[in-house]
């Protein structure tokens, strides 16, 4: 039983990861962390996409060069964003005549994680290079939010007698503290610079939580606490290209960064137990690139593709030398539909490869719509998004003195997004 409660710690905090755990999702994003998909409300609405044209608004999350569509003057945005993560973990089972039967449901967790971002702009004309626009805000960077609980139950047992609970819960995100200029050197051409500086810490519990006295030995949690050991910077670079009338490009650089965590953990059983160490993670670079397209005003609707690639084959932690993921990409589509009234109609599509396996795909469907209020602008949007892998089981039957289980659980997870921001435009011309 000793060794069952050090696999255990050992997978779930020291994660150290090896091609054999290629299928753990929740334990990579856990330890690495998952991007944050959708900023605001047009940003879901358009399936992710925007590094040509997304508005302003979006500058700092995607694109710095989106600067240059401000208009001269001051503006503030801010809003917030729901997600909601389903797990639901199913185990096979058998009976005597056909062998394998079907999946059955153990586990079922749902939870909301919120977040919210806020953005200050201003815009001026400066004769050296046609307009410059400074920016600064706050926005959620990488999520690392996970909870799962389960019931343990005797099988064999006709009561189906309760041995026990076992639960994870981590709590915390990075955040990002952006700042970004632009500039104009030629008409229609913007160049945009962000530096961003990262916050946050990051708590994990797992807890074996015995309900038969005759278990009460294995009783255990273990905690763990992630710091920043310094605050890291990230750069972008970005370009904004308006070819004409209807056609308009847009390219982002983000360069590499290094995230440096001091792990405190701490282990209670039959005595407490503290160990502190760090960890170095070496995240690559990304490079995107996108388009809009605006068809005739008679149709007033504009299309948007943006692709984006990551280097995560070059991504590094210091745990674990022989690591190996793959590259990504990420495509993202989206179609604006402006009726007479400027009231709009948008609806998006996402798909990502993911950095653990080849066989690892996200798509994302989304709708959402707007609409003015003078100075006023109001957004909202939702999306939806579902994949399926397999996974062993997270605590092992042999922990309460069951058979353990050979076959993998499958695991379908379900995710749900909802964004609504406010925005609000002040003319140079009340100064």
């Amino acid at each position: 039983m000793k060794y069952a409660y050090f696999l255990l710690l050992f997978i779930l905090f020291a994660l150290k990861p090896t091609d054999s755990q290629a299928n753990n999702f929740n334990f990579r994003q856990m330890t690495y962390g998952e991007d944050i998909l959708f900023l605001n409300a047009r940003h879901l609405g358009m399936g992710g996409s925007g590094l040509a044209g997304g508005t302003p608004d979006l500058a700092l999350f995607a694109n710095p060069a989106l600067l240059g569509k401000s208009k001269n003057g001051i503006a503030f945005s801010f809003g917030t964003g729901l997600n909601k993560r389903v797990e639901d973990r199913s185990f096979p089972y058998y009976d005597t005549f056909v062998g394998f039967n079907d999946y059955g449901s153990y586990s079922f967790n749902a939870y909301w994680y919120n977040s919210f971002y806020g953005m200050l702009r201003y815009s001026f004309p400066l004769k050296a290079v046609g307009q410059i626009c400074l920016a600064a805000g706050y926005q959620p960077f990488k999520e690392f939010r996970y909870d799962y609980e389960e019931e343990v139950r005797d099988p064999v047992d006709k009561s189906d007698k309760l041995l026990g609970y076992n639960s994870i819960h981590q709590k915390g995100r990075l955040d990002e503290i952006p700042i970004a200029v632009s500039v104009k050197p030629l008409p229609g051409f913007t160049v945009g610079f962000k530096a961003g500086l990262l916050t946050g810490s990051i708590d994990s519990t797992m807890i074996i939580d015995p309900k038969d006295a005759a278990l009460a030995n294995i009783a255990q949690t273990d905690r763990r606490r992630r710091t920043l050991r310094k605050k890291p910077l990230l750069f972008s670079v970005g370009l904004h290209y308006q070819f004409n009338n209807r056609l308009f490009l847009g390219a982002v650089v983000r360069t590499p960064y290094t995230v440096e965590f001091t792990n405190r953990f701490t282990s209670i059983k039959a005595d407490t137990m503290v160990n502190q160490l760090n960890r170095k993670l070496e995240y690559p670079l990304t490079i995107g690139a996108g388009l809009e397209y605006r068809f005739q005003n008679i149709l007033a609707a504009r299309i948007n593709f943006d692709f984006k690639y990551e280097f995560w084959s070059r991504f590094k932690d210091s745990r674990s030398p022989g690591l190996n993921f793959n590259d990504t990409y990420t495509f993202n589509a989206g179609i604006e539909h402006l009726f007479f009234d400027k009231i709009p109609l948008r609806a998006g599509f996402l798909y990502r490869t993911l950095p653990q396996s080849r066989d690892f795909t996200r798509s994302v469907l989304s709708v959402g719509s707007g609409f003015r209020m003078g100075a006023l602008k109001i957004d909202f949007a939702g999306g939806f998004s579902s994949f399926l892998y397999y996974q062993q089981d997270l605590f092992p039957d042999s922990i309460y003195n069951l058979s353990p289980r050979s076959d993998s659980d499958k695991v379908q997870i379900t995710s749900y997004f909802i964004r609504l921001n406010l925005s609000y435009f002040l003319s140079e011309e009340l100064f």
